[in-house]
């Protein structure tokens, strides 16, 4: 396997859930616990405003505002965006440098194809370097 010539899309999470940035915050950490996942795109008219993390949605909970608060209050909308035919290695330096959980990955119709996660970049090591553990 030349290491070299790995795309991002081999590794990348299937896309299927994404928020709107009308929904309640309650809504996106229902979603996030339902799918076991930690990383929702907010969407708004089929584009990607951002993206809100599990993380972000905790830090609001309980409060007294949260349930007047919406997704697109707390989003981030600095995200990382990427092409699914994109580099592994790039893609997973650019998390890191840019200190980012997670990029979204595009198709080259510029439609969401997925997420990339930190997660998704060591599973993407162990496969490279183990594989006789899979």
């Amino acid at each position: 396997m030349d290491i070299t010539e790995l795309k991002v899309e081999e590794f990348t999470s299937p896309y299927v859930i994404s928020i709107s940035s009308e929904d309640t915050l309650d809504t996106a950490l229902n979603l996030m616990q339902e799918n076991g996942i930690r990383h929702l795109p907010v969407i708004k008219d089929g584009d990607v405003l951002g993206m809100v993390s599990e993380r972000d949605v905790l830090t609001h909970m309980g409060k007294v505002w949260d349930k007047v608060m919406h997704v697109e209050d707390i989003m981030n909308s600095d995200i990382l965006s990427v092409n699914a035919n994109d580099n592994l290695g790039d893609v997973a330096f650019a998390l890191s440098s840019q200190k980012k959980g997670s990029a979204v990955v595009l198709d080259d119709e510029g439609k969401v194809y997925g997420i990339f996660t930190t997660t998704d970049a060591l599973n993407a090591l162990v496969e490279i370097f183990l594989p006789q553990e899979l």
